[in-house]
């Protein structure tokens, strides 16, 4: 059974992220250093992540594991280091919407993503299945 963490840091992935990886949507200098402080901050305070590689503008948590007091903890520590998240754009939320949907069709319970909530929020795989390998499908195939 996937814990409730699991599902909040796919959903907290895509709000670090400012959305998601988003190709060709390439990061600005002051924006990539900020996340590489955010990473480092969050590495700190105990939190496995790596650094965005560089043009990037975004990188994803690994919370297994941690108990969700010291990532809420680690969050709000590191959060002066956090950039501020950019509106996601209507193609933006079009792919993450695609991302939910093919969860969805593969028996992953997961939200919509919306312009004022722009996580997705994962519930349990189907018995047997891997939910990381149906996260990373379900990513390319909506461009992500």
């Amino acid at each position: 059974m996937v814990s409730r963490m699991k599902r909040f840091i796919f959903a907290l992935a895509f709000l670090v992220a400012g959305c998601g990886a988003i190709p060709g949507l390439g990061a600005d200098d002051n924006r990539h250093d900020q996340l590489v402080k955010y990473a480092q901050c969050l590495r700190q305070q105990g939190i496995n992540v790596a650094d965005p590689p560089p043009g990037e503008d975004s990188f994803k948590l690994d919370g297994r594991g941690v108990p969700k007091d010291k990532l809420e903890a680690a969050l709000k520590t590191c959060k002066k280091y956090r950039p501020q998240q950019r509106q996601p754009t209507a193609e933006d939320l079009e792919r993450m919407r695609k991302s939910a949907a093919c969860l969805r069709r593969n028996g992953v319970d997961a939200s919509d993503p919306t312009a004022a909530d722009p996580g997705i929020r994962v519930g349990s795989p189907p018995p047997g299945k891997d939910l990381d390998a149906i996260m990373a499908a379900c990513e390319k195939e909506a461009g992500q």
